[in-house]
């Protein structure tokens, strides 16, 4: 499901709903809704460099001072099962091309892992690789 700019009350969001925000023009950091809470919001389950893996952490702290933009519920299977399956994780080392948070949040919903964002720059580079070689 496509991300949406609208405001989002973030304690209205169901537990194992993917959530994001930027960090590159081109990048988003995405997180999975959990269910706790942190005073009035949830917690955001995410893998991150900054974190140094999966970590559950409170919104304001996922969100960075950024808007916080709802991907969506990628998968079928139940919130909980989402929740506990993304929490089992915490402490994982994060990989940018293994185990990023893209992966978490698929894996999490019961989909195979992947990160399009990363598969999108490598493709990228790729494409510029080969031009750049061709014009020599």
């Amino acid at each position: 499901m496509p991300a949406f700019s609208t405001p989002v009350t973030p304690s209205s969001l169901r537990p194992g709903t993917a959530v994001s925000v930027w960090v590159f023009p081109f990048f988003r950091h995405k997180g999975i809704v959990s269910d706790r809470f942190f005073g009035d919001n949830p917690m955001v389950l995410s893998n991150s460099a900054r974190a140094r893996g999966v970590a559950e952490e409170p919104w304001d702290v996922f969100a960075s001072g950024q808007h916080v933009l709802v991907e969506g519920y990628p998968g079928s299977l139940a919130p909980s099962a989402v929740v506990h399956r993304a929490r089992s994780l915490v402490g994982t080392k994060y990989d940018l091309f293994d185990w990023n948070c893209e992966h978490l949040i698929s894996y999490a919903h019961g989909l195979v892992p992947k990160s399009p964002q990363v598969a999108i720059v490598i493709a990228a580079a790729l494409i510029v690789g080969l031009v750049a070689f061709a014009a020599d």
